[in-house]
């Protein structure tokens, strides 16, 4: 989290949409990469479903407190997309990349929830630590 974004509730609710925008591309790759047969495809899917979920209500919030998330973030169109595998990869490659980015937009959501003021707000990064905790959850499962 930046200095700026710990005295400005916005802001720091705008670097979790900015993860979440993150996670979803390295999501996007891991699905790609595990065959649809495979248990984790399957989590990898509800995931993606319920980070863009997250990121749709997260810009809701904005909005509904008159902020443009653009203000705080580069667009998707400008983010450079990651490479987290070469060649062939095996679900025990995926798995801990993902939950490392898990563990990176909790850790935003964490920050962001101390400096909230709005109830709303809160309510929502509570709903996505708890939703991110069930799917960390699941990726312990081989």
């Amino acid at each position: 989290m930046t200095s700026a974004s710990e005295h400005d509730p916005m802001a720091a609710l705008n670097e979790v949409l900015s993860e979440v925008i993150d996670v979803v591309m390295a999501l996007r790759q891991a699905h790609r990469r595990v065959p649809e047969t495979h248990r984790l495809h399957a989590e990898l899917d509800q995931l993606i479903s319920d980070a863009r979920t997250w990121a749709e209500l997260l810009v809701e919030a904005d909005t509904a407190r008159g902020v443009s998330a653009l203000d705080y973030m580069p667009s998707v169109a400008g983010r450079q997309r990651p490479n987290l595998w070469q060649g062939r990869v095996s679900d025990d490659d995926v798995r801990p990349v993902v939950t490392q980015q898990l563990h990176r937009l909790g850790d935003h959501v964490s920050a962001a929830m101390s400096g909230q003021d709005d109830a709303r707000v809160r309510s929502l990064l509570d709903r996505i630590s708890a939703e991110l905790q069930s799917h960390l959850e699941a990726l312990k499962e081989p």
